[in-house]
């Protein structure tokens, strides 16, 4: 077995050995960072971007990857057109051997056709539609789970822990699915829409919306109508903020609120509601805070990370941000050195063979790439989201039992004017 993610002590020695060889003296390694850096997406892939960053400062700091510092050739993936388009310069024009990226399900799904098409490696380490791994594309690696584990892990949790809680059959439980229409809500919402389904629930409501609208009363007067004990949501930021917003302002009631990803589990969502943040769930990449739940050599490096952020940010870093982060340490500190060069079939060879085991990096998960021969080619099959619920003002997992950090609250939501 590999070993796991390494401690920044530990490279350390590394740079020692490599103190005769000044990394100053060798070109470095360009690396494409495709991310939306402006545009309606932009705050979650900035975000991700901080944490892919933090990896190559440290991983510089110690020596840099096969001795030589490692640069960003960035490129504005503000839309699908401009995502092709950029990938297709950062491989032709800038010559990068490596593309990270890219956050958003319907830019990676475009610009990783390009980088397949040209033999270049597409990490993909935020990006979550299912169909990104179901081409049997060969240079694509997705460190992050896919969005079918998204709905799939909020439906059991509504069905199983909810209706604990709230002293409820599954089968009596009224759940509605709300959805924003590009390719990342649709492939959560049908998830969860199928998994319900095959648990014989009552699904009173399946409503798809644009992420870009201004309004969304009439979506809440709808579920006001069906009025649903759950809601499970798959919302990007700006909108998740709307929705909440105006369904404080049209007094929506629900037992609980179920976010799947994305703007649900930025601090954007805590900070502006303040205390009406508290209680809502997210479904999705974890933010780990207690080391106990990780491999013991890790456990010392999480607050070195979390503290590294906030000190660069003004804040701990939040779901995207150790995405971002993890996916490329895995890439800087485990794949590039076990391939010993930049060339793509090594590296694939490298990722392919990598194993971590669950625990071994900062988001708890494990690596394990799935092989060309396996539906879902170049996923990490070692990748889950967890549950985490709002309280004060941050994140903390309470499921699954194994990286419970607390015990769940506000179950069922109160009131509006209680809260």
């Amino acid at each position: 077995m590999k070993r796991g993610i390494i401690l920044p002590a530990l490279i350390s020695v590394l740079a020692c050995l490599l103190a005769a060889a000044p990394i100053e003296a060798a070109e470095p390694i360009r690396i494409g960072a495709l991310f939306p850096f402006t545009g309606s997406l932009a705050k979650l892939g900035n975000e991700t971007f901080h944490g892919a960053d933090l990896a190559r400062e440290w991983i510089n700091e110690q020596g840099g990857v096969l001795g030589r510092k490692v640069e960003w050739v960035k490129g504005d993936a503000v839309d699908t057109k401009a995502a092709v388009s950029e990938a297709e310069r950062l491989i032709t024009v800038e010559k990068v051997p490596i593309i990270f990226g890219t956050y958003s399900s319907s830019l990676s799904n475009a610009a990783s056709e390009v980088a397949e098409r040209h033999r270049v490696i597409y990490w993909e380490q935020g990006a979550i539609a299912d169909n990104i791994t179901a081409r049997g594309f060969r240079y694509l690696f997705r460190t992050c789970p896919r969005a079918s584990s998204f709905g799939e892990t909020a439906v059991k949790f509504a069905a199983h822990d909810l209706c604990s809680r709230l002293g409820m059959k599954a089968k009596e439980m009224k759940i509605a699915i709300i959805y924003e229409d590009t390719l990342y809500g649709t492939s959560v919402g049908s998830a969860a829409q199928r998994k319900a389904q095959e648990m014989g629930l009552n699904v009173v409501a399946v409503e798809p919306y644009s992420a870009k609208a201004v309004d969304v009363s009439s979506l809440i007067m709808k579920l006001q109508a069906r009025r649903p004990d759950v809601l499970i949501a798959t919302s990007y930021m700006n909108d998740a903020i709307l929705f909440w917003r105006q369904a404080r302002e049209l007094n929506l009631q629900l037992k609980a609120m179920v976010g799947t990803g994305a703007g649900h589990g930025m601090m954007d969502f805590a900070e502006t509601f303040g205390k009406y943040s508290d209680g809502v769930f997210n479904v999705d990449f974890p933010v780990i805070k207690d080391p106990r739940v990780l491999d013991p050599k890790l456990r010392p490096s999480l607050s070195e990370f979390r503290e590294a952020f906030r000190a660069k940010h003004g804040r701990y870093p939040a779901v995207h941000a150790t995405a971002g982060f993890v996916g490329a340490m895995v890439l800087f500190q485990q794949v590039i050195p076990q391939a010993k060069s930049l060339d793509p079939e090594a590296i694939r060879k490298a990722a392919l063979s990598l194993r971590v085991p669950v625990g071994g990096t900062w988001q708890g998960w494990g690596v394990r790439f799935a092989p060309p021969a396996h539906p879902a080619a170049g996923q990490n099959l070692e990748s889950f989201p967890m549950v985490m619920q709002w309280q004060g003002g941050q994140l903390y997992i309470v499921s699954p039992a194994k990286f419970k950090e607390k015990e769940m609250i506000l179950v069922p939501l109160p009131s509006w004017e209680r809260r």
